[in-house]
């Protein structure tokens, strides 16, 4: 429960700064009030669609090498879509998210290191500045196999299957509140929320398994509460960190015992087609194992990434609307405010002139009526 009430905290700090953080994801000091009169007035009209996808290296070769080592190489690729449509007070956003992995140790037979289905849909409708009424669904699963590598059939030679394509497979549908004032961060509530666990193979169908009731259950249903955020940040240029945590609380069966997950991706972009990233994945959930389970990587390679944000922009409905005729009336009377202020000063800056000419003038009959003086005494002498 620490590490609840911790995960907690941090989010409701930062629900309390998301207001200082601009489109970009760069912290701001200032930030802007509630607007009732132009819906979703930080969000382009239409269909925004961005994409990531990348494909990670790593390798590691040893020939004749005191100290040893082991060969070793592993590829990842992933994608990450996001289909988001705004359509006045309307929100539909949508997220495709697939990553897949690969590693070799020399003498062993090819592992997986990582495997991620996780798609999302949600539809807002925005009630109050960047607040919206929310319904969600989202679904997780794998592409293949898992195994645990510490446990062998003594006959077969087969490691232990752990898990597998909906095995567990994860599908949830929830109502609430979303706060989303910009891409880079937003803070979900859903305190309805349906929760479905899936273990389509017969095999991992047992009492206790992904929280299975009984021998051959093929479900798990849970009715709760969700809360998520995001806080996506740029460091400096080409640098970005990504969070993501939810926090799911189930009504049905001890409440107080949270399912926790948090994702953090650091994205260090080399140019355009060249990037290295590192990824933690924290998550918790008693129903698989009492434990903490934790996922790290790290890799370099090629990530090609795009967006049609600049197109969006051109479009007539993105684009600022043309001065009315009050506009026009009101930049005439500013214009001719500064015109006078200009002849003003114009005038000031011409009796100046005025005035030291005169004086110049003074200062040259003073000089010449010395110069007069000095002439007769010489005379006189």
């Amino acid at each position: 429960m620490k590490k609840v009430g911790f995960f907690l905290i941090l989010l409701g700090f930062s629900f309390a700064s998301a207001q200082t953080i601009d489109d970009s994801g760069n912290l701001q000091i200032t930030s802007r009030k509630y607007l009732k009169e132009k819906p979703n007035a930080d969000r382009l009209q239409g269909w925004y669609i961005s994409g990531t996808n990348s494909l990670q290296f790593n390798q590691a070769a040893f020939s004749n090498w005191i100290a040893g080592g082991v060969n070793s190489y592993s590829l990842t690729a992933n994608i990450d879509y996001e289909f988001n449509l705004t359509s006045g007070r309307h929100i539909w956003d949508n997220r495709v998210l697939m990553n897949y992995g690969v590693l070799r140790n020399e003498g062993e037979d090819y592992r997986k290191s990582n495997d991620v289905i996780d798609l999302t849909s949600s539809y807002g409708y925005e009630f109050i500045r960047h607040f919206y009424f929310a319904a969600s669904a989202n679904f997780k699963t794998q592409f293949t196999d898992g195994f645990d590598y510490n446990i062998q059939d003594s006959i077969s030679g087969d490691y232990k299957k752990i898990s597998t394509f909906m095995a567990p497979g994860y599908l949830s549908f929830g109502l609430g509140v979303d706060y989303k004032p910009n891409e880079n961060f937003q803070v979900n509530f859903h305190p309805f929320t349906s929760r479905f666990t899936f273990v389509q193979d017969r095999d991992l169908q047992y009492a206790g398994s992904f929280g299975l009731k009984a021998d051959g259950d093929s479900y798990f249903y849970e009715f709760g509460a969700f809360l998520g955020a995001r806080y996506k940040i740029n460091i400096w240029d080409n640098i970005s960190y990504d969070n993501r945590l939810g926090i799911y609380s189930n009504y049905l069966r001890t409440p107080q015992n949270m399912d926790i997950a948090y994702q953090g991706v650091l994205d260090l972009k080399v140019n355009s087609f060249i990037s290295a990233q590192a990824t933690v994945n924290l998550f918790y959930d008693e129903d698989q194992i009492q434990k903490t389970q934790l996922k790290q990587t790290l890799g370099v390679g090629l990530s090609y990434k795009f967006n049609n944000s600049e197109r969006l922009k051109m479009k007539e409905i993105n684009l600022p609307p043309p001065p009315t005729l009050e506009d026009l009336n009101n930049a005439v009377i500013e214009a001719q405010k500064a015109a006078d202020a200009a002849n003003m000063k114009l005038e000031e800056a011409q009796q100046k002139v005025q005035e030291a000419t005169q004086e110049v003038e003074q200062a040259e009959e003073i000089l010449q009526d010395l110069t007069e003086q000095a002439e007769e005494t010489s005379e006189e002498e």
